[in-house]
């Protein structure tokens, strides 16, 4: 099956099917999929029941992963 983006309403999201997140991707693949991100800001893939491992290597093929650390919660006596 081929990977197909198409619009969701008329709001600036595309749902994707036709790929299975738990696989290694193809360039192709990937490059539909960076397509997608340029033209849709968000992009929905409905089904993937995939684990951390797999989420992981699903955000290494689309680039680096950049790490963060959460510290944006004001305290209570900062309200």
């Amino acid at each position: 099956m081929s990977i197909s983006i198409v619009p969701i309403g008329k709001c600036f999201a595309g749902e994707v099917s036709g790929v299975d997140l738990r696989r290694p991707l193809s360039a192709k693949t990937v490059a539909a999929i960076d397509s997608g991100m340029d033209e849709y800001a968000v992009l929905v893939f409905r089904g993937q029941d995939i684990n951390d491992e797999e989420q992981l290597e699903f955000s290494r093929a689309l680039g680096p992963i950049e790490s963060s650390i959460g510290g944006n919660i004001t305290r209570l006596d900062q309200r």
